[in-house]
């Protein structure tokens, strides 16, 4: 049974930076640290040989989010890849802000770079892509209807019957 979706994760040049990014960006706040070194059981999730990273977990907005800062491999592609946003493969976190316009403006201000410009897509409600400072894309989206509020989603109220 699925329980629910558990977190993205970021793999960015510099944890520090983007941990302050994401905390004073989103209001993510500190969960745990993660990272390995010399760990053959993380090789073996992972599928790499001889991985060595420092990362951090945070909390919030019904998500946790994981950020990696690699030493070892070697990285082959540089930080943010250039892909846009309708290349394959995953492109874009999102998150529902009040304010689209406010908030691209304090992303900008964190860091972060422009892609597209804030743009009502209907009914008043606006949306923007743009970069953290790393490169990844990020939507920052106003809630465009009632039925696509986050607060309808259904919960994870199965937890209680798993025993895992």
């Amino acid at each position: 049974m699925i329980l629910g979706f558990a977190h993205p994760g970021l793999v960015v040049p510099d944890l520090e930076k983007a941990r302050r990014f994401y905390e004073q960006m989103f209001g993510f706040r500190y969960f745990c640290d993660e990272g390995w070194q010399g760990d053959p059981v993380a090789d073996r999730v992972v599928g790499l040989a001889g991985s060595a990273c420092k990362g951090v977990t945070l909390v919030g907005h019904n998500c946790y989010l994981e950020l990696f800062e690699f030493s070892a491999p070697e990285q082959a592609a540089a930080a943010g890849d250039g892909h846009g946003p309708h290349e394959p493969g995953i492109r874009h976190l999102c998150f529902f802000v009040d304010d689209c316009r406010a908030e691209y403006k304090r992303l900008l201000e964190l860091g972060g770079e422009p892609l597209g410009e804030p743009t009502d897509v209907g009914g008043g409600a606006y949306t923007v892509y743009c970069r953290d400072p790393f490169g990844n894309i990020i939507e920052l989206a106003e809630i465009p209807s009632d039925a696509e509020d986050p607060r309808n989603l259904p919960g994870v109220d199965s937890l209680g019957d798993y025993t895992g």
